[in-house]
């Protein structure tokens, strides 16, 4: 039985297997921190938030005034809550060009004349789109602030939207985009983008494409104003030399007769979960890789954002960033490295990227992917905790100099929904925070496992690289044919170059290898009703090449006598076991010299030197083998406990064609199984072991055998790394009668 053959091997060898592990990882320790200390920090500055006062009319326009009298000026600041994540799937830029159009003509003044009155009074303005949100802005000296704000209101409430500013704002943008689409870094962008995103607006381009931007009329613009540009969907801060009373006078007088109407409801799909995919994006006359490496993360309202934060910057932001250090200062490989966490109304993501020289791009690859592995394994030091945080406490001062600055700050809290009490206690949480809580919120919300990576550049100088540090399943699209609305990535008509390896593949050892390699390469969209029928029916039917489901669930308990040969870079060994497995939790191995145990919650060993309990990690590891028995797989996915995912037909290593299956769950890291199309008997399982790096286990199973009419596997390989397992089984019996105290600890 294929099940009991993945037990057997992932728990028979594991004390041999992750003393490998430990050796590789032992090997891999990066280098020390430079022992010179930078110079101290200066003594932090004190926050003096300014006060404020906030009201909402009766047209639900939230006000907020904020008094500031170092200066005889007032910035206001106008925020619609529509931004480029409220574009039509077929519309896409509308919010862009919407935006770039307000501050070129209303229906009572053409552009010119709105910018010479406005460089009449001394002021500026601008509009601009966001992921989120729409801003108009409009700074004005004290004696100019009603003159200003009713230029404010005229733009927000009647823009023109002449066709001829349409035309030339269009042409401006297709011009953006045509510069855009051969800049690596922007490719680079976009690509990630839509990867981690899927078909969530997030991960739409939000400049559009030369289609949807050529088919937008004065009419989209029109209906898309009309919709969300509404009091009761905008906040509107005022900041500056003036009082609350003058603020809220103003803004009743101006703004007050703006008509209130319904809001439409907004329902956008859920970003997809962290999914392993490679996109290689073929530009080759590039002479450097744009390099982007992570997944989803949190959004901006998220109770752990502080920490989160900090947990980012010590990856790759100001005040420490590993990542520079790695690549650029103890490598060479980079000119500058950097991590990002972009948290956005609904959700976020966390992004490392780079660019480095074509030949370096997978070495760049593996160390990146291994700084992941290491936030969320080891605990941040004080230093690098006290850098980030330096870093913090000392920049937001700057951020709250100028009456613009304020507003931007105020719009942001007011429309994440954050109270304004945060701008003034920053400090105080910022200093809150802890090197436990950076490992909590690493270990939560990290998943180097599961990281999206894009790699823009000429292919051919490294993608034959990629197999060799953990890569080798990867996806190719010629630049030309990019196309960021499409599932695959590419035009209708272009076929996908797939890498070395079309689907999950062991990978080739490396000495400081960490990583794990590519379980699947699932689309990132949620899967359609008609791939999940797919997979239900493909499980049915290794269900019923197995035995059928009545059988599989008569399977109580096991005992397989086997021979094992373990091969190793410094040799072979081979040795004859006796394995017990009772379902759903107990095993018990006994090999010469050498018996192991595990009785659903403690794992212990017994040697010559006597009987030990195995260390927790190993006991957890016992755990995770079980679930992972094919025979508890398959029904545990058939009972809904583990969520099934058809993946794309693969071949092996032996050229052969299987169906792929992915099962999982939210305490499970994902498990592939492999298919034959004929016979539908399970050939291959792949997983990623609980161990430092978390490679990837690979088994492959022949020889089925009828035993009691349940199909098993009477010979079966594991490879993981160097380390190669192959078992053959002599004798087999199931549900035999158990004394179930074989399971226990026995006395010492």
């Amino acid at each position: 039985m294929a099940g009991t053959s993945g037990w057997t091997l992932s728990s028979v060898s594991f004390v041999l297997f992750l003393c490998v592990l430990d050796a590789v990882a032992a090997s891999a320790q990066s280098r020390p921190w430079p022992s010179e200390r930078p110079p101290q920090p200066l003594s932090a500055r004190e926050i003096r938030f300014p006060p404020y006062e906030i009201q909402t009319l009766p047209n639900g326009l939230q006000v907020v005034a904020v008094l500031q009298h170092e200066q005889p000026a007032l910035s206001m600041r106008l925020l619609v809550r529509a931004g480029t994540s409220s574009d039509p799937r077929d519309k896409l830029g509308l919010a862009h060009l919407a935006a770039s159009l307000l501050d070129q003509g209303t229906t009572t003044k053409s552009s010119q004349e709105m910018n010479d009155e406005v460089d009449f009074i001394g002021a500026s303005m601008g509009a601009g789109a966001g992921t989120d949100l729409t801003l108009c802005n409009m700074v004005v000296m004290k004696d100019s602030f009603e003159t200003g704000m009713r230029i404010l209101s005229d733009m927000v409430r009647h823009p023109a939207f002449a066709a001829a500013e349409i035309e030339r704002q269009r042409q401006q943008m297709l011009s953006g985009l045509q510069v855009s689409a051969e800049d690596p870094g922007y490719v680079a962008d976009a690509v990630f983008d839509r990867l981690v995103y899927g078909f969530h607006p997030y991960g739409m381009p939000e400049n559009g494409t030369p289609q949807t931007i050529a088919s937008i009329t004065r009419d989209d613009l029109l209906a898309f104003h009309s919709r969300y540009f509404l009091p009761n969907n905008a906040i509107l801060a005022l900041v500056g030399d003036i009082t609350a009373d003058e603020a809220f006078a103003a803004a009743k007088k101006i703004f007050g007769d703006w008509e209130k109407r319904d809001l439409p409801a907004q329902t956008f799909i859920d970003p997809p979960d962290p999914t392993r995919r490679v996109i290689v994006v073929d530009k080759p006359d590039a002479v450097q890789t744009e390099v982007r490496v992570g997944h989803i993360g949190i959004p901006r309202k998220h109770p752990d954002y502080m920490a989160v934060n900090l947990a980012i910057r010590i990856l790759g932001g100001e005040g420490s960033n590993r990542l520079h250090q790695v690549l650029r200062t103890e490598r060479s490989l980079t000119y500058g490295a950097q991590a990002n966490f972009e948290a956005h109304k609904q959700s976020g993501d966390f992004e490392a990227e780079t660019n480095t020289r074509s030949e370096a791009t997978a070495d760049v690859l593996r160390l990146i992917v291994d700084e992941f592995w290491r936030l969320q394994r080891e605990r941040v030091s004080d230093r690098e905790l006290d850098g980030a945080k330096a870093y913090l406490t000392g920049s937001f001062p700057l951020t709250i100099e100028t009456p613009e600055s304020i507003a931007m700050q105020v719009v942001n809290a007011l429309f994440f929904g954050l109270p304004l009490e945060e701008l003034q206690n920053t400090r105080e949480r910022v200093n809150a925070v802890t090197p436990d809580d950076v490992q909590r919120v690493a270990r939560a919300f990290l998943r180097p496992d599961r990281l999206s990576v894009v790699l823009v550049g000429n292919a051919k100088a490294f993608a034959s690289q990629l197999g060799a540090v953990g890569f080798g399943s990867y996806e190719t699209v010629q630049i030309a044919d990019l196309d960021l609305t499409a599932a695959n990535f590419r035009r209708s008509g272009t076929r996908a170059a797939l890498g070395a390896a079309a689907g999950p593949q062991s990978p080739a050892p490396s000495p400081l290898q960490y990583q794990q390699a590519p379980l699947a390469s699932r689309p990132v969209d949620a899967q359609s009703p008609d791939e999940a029928a797919k997979a239900a029916a493909l499980l049915d039917r290794a269900i019923a090449a197995k035995g059928g489901l009545e059988k599989l669930r008569a399977v109580k308990a096991i005992v397989a006598r086997q021979t094992q040969a373990s091969r190793r870079a410094d040799g072979e060994s081979q040795v004859e076991t006796t394995n017990y497995i009772q379902y759903p939790d107990h095993f018990r191995v006994e090999a010469p010299d050498l018996v192991q145990g595990y009785d659903g919650s403690r794992a212990w060993m017994k040697d010559r030197s006597g009987v030990h309990d195995a260390p927790d990690a190993l006991a957890r590891d016992a755990a995770l083998s079980l679930r992972r028995d094919v025979v508890r797989l398959l029904l545990s996915a058939k009972d809904g406990a583990l969520a099934v995912r058809l993946l794309p037909d693969v071949k092996d290593s032996e050229g052969r064609v299987n169906h792929a299956l992915e099962l999982s769950a939210s305490d499970l890291n994902p498990i592939v199984l492999y298919v034959d199309p004929e016979t539908s008997m399970i050939r291959k399982r792949l997983f990623a072991a609980n161990a430092p790096g978390r490679p990837v286990v690979e088994e492959q199973f022949s020889d089925y055998r009828d035993v009691d009419g349940i199909q098993f596997a009477f010979q079966a390989t594991q490879k993981v790394g160097p380390l190669s397992v192959e078992r053959k089984v002599t004798d087999v019996k199931i549900n035999p009668p158990i004394d179930p105290m074989l399971f226990k600890r026995p006395a010492s």
